[in-house]
């Protein structure tokens, strides 16, 4: 009788431990699929073309003189201006333009993309692909690994500025800016032009359509926009005196243009504002802003590549429907 009990006693235990077994092993599985899931998920949401600071190095100075080769920044343009890989453009990822902009490059192109860190990089190449890009790699790391690898990048751009304004006609003021005056190959100008009613009253002007100089516009399509002004860009130092002798930078994307005439009669400003109801049928209790800023990344040099502006002096021209111009200047280092 003792012996059977003692027998019984050492199954249980037996059992115990077995059952035990099961349930660690059960666990542990179920731990090893959790992590398994978990790294499935991560390489998803990063799987895109990626390449590390140095092949990045090695791929462009093999693609210096390359044209079918584009390094692309997408920072934004305060991060650019502090420095950034030499013959890099500017297009940045936070903008909601961004896919607008990438969309005018050229998808047969081979693209090196990168940001600060690369996340922004990722991102960026993901809507590229996304958008038919076939040839496009986010640098690892961003410039932070370039650098810290050794490599070089541009010198902060200066951040002088310049302003001027003329007086144009019935107490309107044509009023033109640019961010920088001293730029380096790759950075982006910015060139802010507006028109500033003078008056402490109401000002009604009659539309003009008396442009001082060809080829001023805000877009693709000359003088089509509802604002009356527009600017351009030559290459060169140009003043009034010679001018026309010049001929203009295409600094916009090539689109169709809509063959219309138009309609606007005129402009009621509000006192001492840049904010205008057009007429006709303009309503001054939601009017529209006299102003915009365009922003030159290089020139169209054919279809739909953009290209850097090269060392030199650059001429910058703001002119309203009335006939004023204004006149800055901007080098490229």
């Amino acid at each position: 009788m003792l012996y059977n009990k003692m027998r019984h006693s050492l199954l249980l235990i037996a059992l115990f431990f077995v059952s035990i077994s099961v349930l660690i092993a059960g666990c542990s599985q179920i731990k090893t699929q959790t992590t398994s899931t978990s790294s499935t998920a991560v390489t998803t949401t990063s799987n895109v073309p990626t390449i590390t600071a140095p092949d990045a190095y090695t791929l462009i100075q093999h693609n210096l003189n390359n044209r079918g080769f584009i390094v692309i920044d997408v920072r934004t343009l305060t991060e650019f201006n502090s420095g950034h890989i030499a013959g890099a453009i500017n297009i940045d990822y936070e903008s909601p333009q961004f896919t607008a902009d990438v969309s005018k490059l050229d998808k047969n192109k081979q693209y090196l993309v990168y940001c600060a860190t690369g996340i922004r990089g990722a991102a960026a190449t993901q809507i590229m692909i996304s958008l038919g890009f076939k040839y496009v790699q986010n640098m690892a790391g961003g410039i932070t690994a370039w650098m810290q690898a050794g490599y070089p990048i541009t010198q902060p751009a200066t951040t002088t500025s310049a302003t001027t304004f003329v007086q144009s006609t019935d107490g309107l003021q044509l009023q033109a800016a640019v961010n920088a005056t001293s730029l380096t190959p790759g950075e982006n100008l910015q060139i802010s032009v507006g028109e500033y009613n003078t008056l402490a009253t109401v000002n009604s002007v009659p539309s003009g359509k008396n442009w001082g100089l060809n080829g001023l516009s805000l877009g693709a399509c000359s003088n089509t926009y509802v604002q009356p002004f527009g600017v351009a860009l030559y290459q060169g130092h140009y003043t009034a005196q010679n001018i026309s002798q010049a001929t203009s930078l295409e600094i916009y994307a090539p689109v169709p243009c809509p063959n219309y005439i138009r309609m606007i009669t005129g402009y009621d400003f509000l006192p001492d504002s840049i904010d205008a109801a057009v007429m006709p049928g303009g309503d001054v209790s939601s009017p529209t802003p006299m102003s915009a800023n365009v922003i030159v990344g290089g020139t169209y040099t054919q279809v739909t590549q953009l290209t850097p502006l090269v060392s030199g002096d650059y001429t910058i021209v703001a002119g309203d429907e009335w006939g004023a111009l204004e006149f800055l200047y901007v080098n490229v280092k």
